[in-house]
């Protein structure tokens, strides 16, 4: 075998680099990756990512090989396409089928090339491969997957309360509902997620306030007060590990429980809470006044002294903070909000501010899906309260249940459930349903203003006779992408089942002081307004699965650990975010769900089983030459790019850009690199730009400038997250 082939085959290797060398993310060991082979030396410089729609990630990579005895290297560059599995929760990917389409060494021989795209097809497979998904998402330019779907969700201000008091939202569904406790004399108020047990014989209510702690009143609206004498029979019905949060000592709250006052609210709300009267700090560099002794994010302007507070990562703006309240669009807002330090006291809202790095992180973040492999013959049960009752889909010809706390459409008269991010389909609407490998069209076509809009961001990949590869977006847990930011929720209330047995609650987006967490994705408070508390829930299968919060569930990291790092900055709230929110938040990984996962190893075989049935190229004599690992290549910058001809660039220390051409770096032409796009580091300033609405993901192949900054992101974002692992961020609850 040649050195050349030798070296070919070594960087086959190099390409499991493209993957970590198997490690976790936060033991990447960066770019560029260099491999000692006999006779070269050879240098992988960071993939450039073209297009990652589903499972599908495409791209290209530069690549260098120096032969032993010379002193200048040969550039090159290949394209692959690879098939992911992902897993958002450690922000990694696996690769299961990898493709190599094309190479490009323009001063090797047409044969060499040939050899050299064989090797790669053939040895890819072969490798644990792990990808970090931040040098995914910021490799990824213009994602935005999920644009145009998401244009027509709600942005009418629910009811905003502002209180200078401790208080609590406590929020029902309309008018109490209540239910009768079985083998008890008492009732429960079912149409809301706190527990609140009513006491016919007395004709009293009570909540329950968590930590043992109880308040009590005569009627539901209030006035509540703290319950001295609680009977047994009512605290028996809630079992104290009920949604109970285990608050660190720092986590208690600092104020006297007697003097917290219970807000009750039977449409969507928000209550804002400041300790005592307001008091403005300055947002350093911008004309703007925050509120310093609030949790939540209230702003004023300076020159028009108006105020401006975010909510499930929608913007508002009033004359008082009594309002009235009027939706802004988050590239719509004053020119001060882009330019909040990110490590001020309220960087943390500039996830939800158009322009920002933040924002487009978040954007980009839910193009990535979190993927699987599942059983196929896999099974699934529906139950209905009574016969199955089912409500046309404004728009459309299909239909959904609405007595069931399953999501189930019927769609020609074909039955589909979409249970934890999986789909299954039955000729029958009770039964039974099995996994199914195809999904009609149609469920694209469901608007939000109905409860099962979240379905449509589950989606199936591929499958094989045994396995079907699915996955969903973060729209499935009802975070969406509108237009330029990320918020939560749809904005439109939903109508529950009722019915004298049954309570099927649907997910509702105010009234639970949600924020965004990059690492995790969105959390819930309740207020108070004096350091972290936490209410008790009453326990059911609909609130945590498919209730108040959707498959997301509900998730009070916010208490946990968001909380102690809020006010310090985006990057040290979001961190001490991560250390509360690493709680099985990908849906597939969860206990209950566990059986239907196949190995990622089982799955990885069959899908390098077919990819090399295919056809892929053999060595010689049909012996898999040896690999190894590479390593960091020291004294070497990750600054060499290649063009979508396969041309070969470098950017130098000074900003200038060179091309490779003759075995020389000669000045580049700066249109070429720049393809029309902003050259050098993106200022806070800079004009806003609305994300594509195209549904590929694909880069403009010429803004080599616009690729290095997101290099340089993902790997700011790629030790982040390493750090904050190695402070105890990875740990499980």
């Amino acid at each position: 075998m040649s050195t050349w082939v030798r070296a070919f085959t070594m960087l086959g290797a190099m390409i499991a680099g493209l993957a970590g060398a198997a490690v976790a993310q936060d033991d990447d060991i960066g770019w560029p990756r260099e491999m000692r082979v006999a006779g070269a030396t050879i240098v992988i410089y960071q993939p450039q990512l073209e297009a990652f729609e589903g499972d599908s990630l495409t791209g290209r990579a530069a690549v260098s090989v120096t032969m032993d005895g010379q002193t200048e290297p040969t550039f090159g560059a290949f394209w692959f396409a690879a098939f992911l599995q992902t897993d958002r929760e450690t922000r990694t990917a696996n690769i299961v089928e990898f493709h190599v389409p094309r190479v490009r060494f323009p001063e090797v021989t047409e044969d060499q090339q040939n050899q050299l795209k064989g090797i790669l097809e053939l040895e890819v497979p072969s490798w644990d491969m792990t990808i970090s998904l931040d040098r995914i998402q910021t490799g990824i330019e213009l994602a935005q997957h999920e644009h145009a779907a998401s244009e027509n969700l709600a942005t009418a201000p629910p009811t905003i309360l502002f209180t200078t008091e401790p208080s609590i939202l406590v929020l029902l569904e309309g008018d109490p509902v209540m239910h009768d406790v079985e083998n008890t004399d008492m009732q429960r108020v079912v149409n809301t997620p706190f527990a609140i047990i009513h006491d016919p014989a007395t004709s009293a209510y009570y909540l329950y306030a968590g930590q043992e702690t109880w308040f009590s009143a005569t009627d539901v609206m209030g006035p509540w007060a703290l319950s001295s004498n609680t009977p047994e029979k009512v605290a028996s019905l809630v079992p104290p590990d009920t949604a109970q949060a285990e608050l660190a000592e720092e986590d208690t709250a600092t104020f006297e429980i007697e003097n917290l006052v219970v807000v009750v609210a039977t449409e969507p709300t928000e209550l804002i809470i400041s300790n005592g009267p307001p008091q403005y700090a300055s947002v350093d560099g911008t004309d703007l006044l925050y509120i310093n002794n609030t949790e939540s994010d209230v702003f004023r302007e300076i020159d028009t002294q108006k105020f401006y507070i975010v909510l499930a990562g929608r913007w508002y703006s009033a004359g008082t903070l009594d309002g009235p309240w009027i939706f802004v669009p988050s590239d719509s807002l004053p020119g001060d909000f882009a330019m909040i330090p990110p490590e001020s006291a309220r960087g943390s809202v500039l996830p939800y501010v158009a322009g920002t790095d933040e924002a487009m992180d978040a954007v980009l973040d839910h193009s990535i899906p979190q993927t699987s492999a599942i059983h196929r013959d896999g099974t699934l049960e529906v139950t209905y309260d009574g016969d199955p009752q089912f409500e046309v889909i404004e728009g459309t010809e299909m239909r959904y249940a609405v007595n069931t706390e399953s999501q189930v459409l019927e769609i020609g008269g074909v039955y589909y459930v979409c249970d934890e991010a999986v789909w299954y389909m039955s000729n029958n609407p009770t039964g039974p349903y099995t996994v199914t490998v195809e999904v009609p069209d149609d469920v694209q076509d469901i608007p939000p203003e109905n409860p099962n809009y979240n379905v449509k961001y589950v989606y199936v990949y591929d499958y094989t006779p045994e396995i079907v590869y699915v996955g969903y977006t973060p729209g499935y847990t009802w975070s969406y992408i509108y237009g330029p930011t990320v918020v939560y929720g749809t904005g439109y209330y939903y109508h529950p089942w009722v019915s004298p047995y049954y309570y099927y609650p649907r997910p509702v987006t105010w009234g639970f002081h949600i924020r965004y967490n990059p690492w995790y994705g969105w959390s819930f408070g309740f207020g108070v307004g004096y350091g972290a508390f936490h209410f008790g829930f009453y326990s059911g299968p609909s609130y945590w699965r498919r209730g108040w919060w959707g498959p997301g569930g509900y998730r009070h990291g916010y208490h946990r650990g968001y909380h102690r790092g809020y006010g310090q900055g985006y990057r040290r709230g979001y961190r001490a975010g991560y250390a509360a929110g690493q709680r099985n938040s990908n849906v597939y990984n969860r206990q209950r769900n566990a059986a239907r996962n196949v190995d990622r190893g089982t799955a990885r075989s069959q899908m390098s089983q077919r990819q090399r049935s295919g056809g892929a190229a053999r060595t010689q004599a049909g012996q898999r030459p040896a690999t190894s690992q590479p390593q960091r290549a020291q004294g070497r910058d990750n600054n060499v790019f290649t063009d979508n001809s396969g041309n070969v660039y470098r950017r130098n220390q000074d900003g200038s850009w060179q091309m490779r051409d003759n075995q020389n770096w000669n000045q580049a032409d700066r249109s070429r690199v720049e393809g029309g796009g902003q050259g050098g580091d993106r200022s806070r300033d800079a004009a806003r730009q609305q994300p594509s609405t195209r549904q590929s993901t694909t880069n403009r192949s010429g803004n080599l400038s616009r690729e290095d900054q997101n290099r340089q992101r993902g790997a700011q974002r790629t030790q982040s997250y390493g750090r904050s692992r190695s402070r105890g961020g990875g740990r499980r609850r």
